[in-house]
């Protein structure tokens, strides 16, 4: 479990480019579709006293996409926020498969069985490799 509070002052740049937080899923426990190529993003209005609550990819998969992870980004925009994250992670033996209440015969799962700590072993490895291969084109 990991638990992270960042507190964001008063920034005032909000020019395109500057992230506090660049495009991403959460792959444990808002571009609506990730796997589009061409991203349409939509603002989240600020609502007094709410909350934002992205769930991760792997809730995606227990629930057969029933709920389904976002893409997301952080941009600042000139006003103060907060942010907390929170991860909370099933135990590295569990087997992440699709819930029975989210499947039936004409909706059957999506995705095959995995153990938790394999899945996100897997999920560490390409964003490993991907911030790597970014990491030579961008030298």
């Amino acid at each position: 479990m990991m638990m992270c509070l960042s507190i964001s002052g008063d920034v005032r740049s909000s020019r395109e480019g500057v992230y506090g937080a660049s495009a991403h899923s959460d792959y444990g426990m808002v571009c609506r579709e990730k796997s589009e190529q061409q991203k349409v993003w939509e603002d989240v209005p600020i609502i007094s006293g709410a909350f934002i609550v992205n769930i991760g990819d792997m809730m995606e998969r227990w629930t057969n996409c029933l709920f389904r992870s976002t893409m997301h980004r952080v941009i600042p925009t000139g006003q103060e926020r907060y942010s907390v994250a929170f991860f909370l992670e099933p135990n590295k033996d569990c087997i992440v498969e699709c819930l029975e209440s989210c499947c039936s015969e004409s909706c059957p799962p999506r995705f095959p069985p995995i153990r938790s700590s394999d899945y996100l072993e897997e999920r560490f490895r390409l964003a490993a490799t991907a911030s790597t291969e970014n990491h030579r084109i961008n030298i």
